[in-house]
């Protein structure tokens, strides 16, 4: 299919690999170094589906005068494209303007700019951004991750959101396949990949990038391709007609998820036997948890343990801190927080991947190891053992996230794993800052609320995503700002995650990954709806079939579904399936589910 984005030969990564970790912008902000200056971020307007993550929509125009067809349009891009030439300046349908007066004419205030670099452009806009129009809310994409590297390392232009353009790339039918491609993107400060919307794979690529915490965009041709990429659970479409990708738009008036909510047990499965302990980590799998969030700690002979606390009394019979205690000492304790019959100890961390190895459940692991006292970052080399573990299991390549609350930590986890996602949980003081003085994470703590402060300040400095919404535990409802601002997170490439639900009320919010304290809850709700071969004339005027379904815990089931009939020629049709779903718990959501795009035959 022809390429919205024309595909140059991939670099040679060498600079990714070579470059030099730097100091990015202060606490005060970027220098005014430019001749113009832009620092506001652009809301992105809703495009009125009933999705409950809606899609980004990124136009690239074939003239100047499209881009104002694009502002009044009904479903609004949030985003255009635009390609500099080495002297930053931009031809479309034979007009050639400077890239500072496209920005100022046509997209400043109304649109998130994004510009496609090489390697013969990546420097002359670095120049540009620095000399002659700093605009704090832009974006780039390119097909050479050495490029995304290049702009990622710089004092000025690390701001720049980047996309990791893979339309050139064959998606396989093994999820990890795409592990590559997510780690360089990590490593260059990248967290949007982009894909060819025709691949078969598609959903393959949109389903695990999203998983690990990143934001999958498809490039579409035509209506049929825009409505696949959104089924699929792609958090973004691009296209040269935005009247298509509003048509596509128009097909999901259902409310729901286009692809399943990730759901990660908090502390494992703790609704029958002890937060963290072996039985709740083995049991996640088992109920069909997609994801695991486990605390860890250190001891002072450099083992890795699960526990939320520093300390051992939290959860189990004994009294030590674990820094300072061997891990013999720490096995001798019996877990009780909730139940001492299962006669449980401390697991390790080998001991947990033993237990979930052989499943597909990423590890989300928060990073609290004796709450980044100096003692665990730098004489214990917490995140370098932590290292070592992953290192010595590659059987868990591509299944590792990490969380913090310290800056100590983001920094090295940049440094000693940079190709590894780490999400931002909320700027906590580590005692290694406290020791020393210091603020916590440089002075550069923000809410997520103010979503220029904190992109610029957290989410781009250190390459971290947000892993926090406010949420109310006692009323179970969405609190705060941060739920109301989700499009502007989603269209710069930072999927949403949550801590922590009491119930299956997540089901009704706009979040990434879930992660619950009732996650066995989960276990028998549909996670992924299948098709049927064929459907007869009756079939589609009912509206209504009964399609095979797969459970978050991996049963079978059969459920009456909607049918979306998206494009029909002759006996062939291009349908979608529709299910609602009750959780039937405590906080009696009702919510939706989208089907694959399939094609079937009528007869």
């Amino acid at each position: 299919m022809k390429k919205i984005f024309p595909i140059t030969c991939a670099a040679v990564a060498a600079l990714l690999a070579g470059t030099a970790l730097v100091s990015h912008a202060s606490a005060a902000g970027l220098p005014a170094s430019a001749a113009k200056t832009y620092s506001n971020y652009n809301t992105v307007k809703s495009t009125g589906t009933e999705l409950f993550l809606e899609p980004t929509l990124v136009y690239e125009p074939a003239s100047f005068a499209e881009i104002g067809g694009a502002k009044s349009a009904e479903k609004k891009p949030a985003s255009v494209i635009v390609t500099p030439d080495e002297e930053m300046n931009v031809t479309l349908g034979g007009t050639v303007n400077s890239l500072a007066s496209v920005f100022d004419t046509y997209l400043k205030g109304s649109f998130i700019p994004v510009v496609r670099l090489d390697a013969t452009t990546v420097d002359p806009f670095i120049t540009w951004l620095k000399t002659t129009y700093t605009i704090s809310d832009i974006m780039a994409v390119s097909s050479e991750i050495s490029v995304i590297a290049k702009l990622y390392a710089d004092s000025t232009a690390y701001l720049v959101n980047t996309v990791y353009d893979l339309t050139d790339a064959t998606i396989g039918e093994d999820r990890y396949g795409e592990w590559d491609h997510i780690a360089e993107a990590n490593k260059a400060g990248c967290n949007i990949l982009m894909y060819d919307g025709s691949e078969q794979n598609l959903p393959v690529a949109a389903e695990y990038v999203e998983a690990m915490a990143k934001v999958c965009w498809a490039v579409t041709e035509n209506k049929e391709e825009a409505v696949s990429a959104l089924a699929a659970g792609c958090y973004g479409i691009v296209s040269g007609s935005y009247a298509e990708m509003g048509e596509a738009l128009d097909v999901f008036s259902k409310p729901g998820f286009a692809r399943a909510q990730f759901v990660a047990a908090h502390r494992g499965i703790t609704g029958y036997c002890n937060e963290q302990s072996p039985t709740a980590i083995a049991a996640s799998a088992n109920e069909g948890a997609t994801h695991i969030e486990l605390d860890i700690q250190i001891s002072k002979d450099g083992q890795i343990f699960i526990c939320h606390n520093s300390e051992t009394n939290y959860t189990s019979t004994g009294t030590a801190r674990f820094a300072v205690s061997p891990a013999a000492a720490i096995k001798r304790f019996t877990l009780s927080d909730y139940s001492r019959k299962y006669q449980e100890t401390f697991p390790t961390l080998e001991e947990a991947i033993d237990l979930l190895a052989d499943s597909d459940v990423i590890l989300i692991i928060e990073l609290k190891l004796d709450a980044a006292s100096a003692l665990a970052v730098d004489e214990l080399q917490a995140i370098e053992t932590l290292k070592e573990v992953m290192d010595s299991h590659p059987e868990m390549k591509g299944r590792w996230i990490a969380i913090t609350f310290y800056g100590p930590y983001a920094e090295k986890m940049k440094e000693v794993c940079p190709e590894i996602p780490v999400g931002y949980l909320g700027g906590g003081l580590s005692e290694k800052e406290k020791a020393e003085g210091k603020p916590a994470w440089g002075g550069a703590n923000t809410t997520r609320s103010n979503v220029s402060r904190c992109m610029q300040m957290i989410c781009r400095k250190y390459n971290v995503s947000i892993d926090e919404m406010d949420y109310d535990n006692v009323s179970h409802v969405n609190a705060g700002v941060n739920n109301k601002v989700w499009t502007d997170w989603i269209a710069r490439g930072y999927a949403l995650n949550t801590w922590t639900f009491e119930n299956l009320v997540h089901f009704s919010t706009r979040c990434n990954i879930a992660t619950s304290n009732a996650a066995e809850d989960c276990a028998m709700l549909v996670k992924e709806i299948g098709a049927p071969a064929s459907l007869t004339e009756a079939d589609l005027a009912a509206g209504k079939v009964t399609v095979p379904c797969t459970t978050y815990n991996g049963w079978k089931l059969e459920k009456e579904c909607d049918v979306i009939v998206v494009s029909r020629d002759g006996n062939k049709a291009k349908v979608l399936f529709y299910l609602t779903q009750n959780t039937r718990d405590d906080a009696k959501v009702k919510f939706g589910l989208y089907s694959n795009l399939t094609e079937i035959t009528i007869g």
